[in-house]
């Protein structure tokens, strides 16, 4: 038989996550799958923002989405949008993944790309997002 201390059987619990000290780059991009248009936001900038460390994924990752979800919806109306985001802790790195995206859209003469406007929306860090 094997004892086996109390602290060994507790469960994790869930990993929260506040401001980090690193920056990552990311895009987003956004459609209606039943539409031919694309729209596909510029690299942005978001410092404050450690990615996880085993995993490298980005945490509020499903946020980032939403705020162009919500941006598509509220601002252009623009409803039943699927978003996407990308990012990379590397802006060339982002940078190629950005163009290889763009060119699968460019190659479909069936689509239309629309660059969404920066001047109007831009990705903030989530819990920047939910004071403003």
């Amino acid at each position: 038989m094997f004892a086996v201390p109390e602290f060994a059987l507790a469960k994790k619990g869930p990993q929260s996550f506040g401001k980090g000290k690193a920056t990552i780059y990311i895009f987003g991009v956004s459609q209606m799958l039943t539409d031919s248009v694309v729209y596909i936001t510029n690299i942005n900038q978001v410092d404050s923002i450690d990615l996880e460390r085993k995993t490298k994924f980005l945490p509020f990752r499903s946020e980032f989405s939403l705020q162009l979800k919500e941006y598509m919806e509220g601002q252009l109306a623009l409803n039943h949008q699927t978003t996407c985001v990308f990012y990379a802790s590397s802006r060339k790195k982002l940078s190629k993944r950005f163009y290889k995206i763009k060119k699968r859209y460019l190659d479909d003469p069936d689509k239309k790309i629309v660059m969404v406007d920066e001047r109007y929306f831009t990705f903030k860090h989530p819990l920047d997002a939910a004071v403003n």
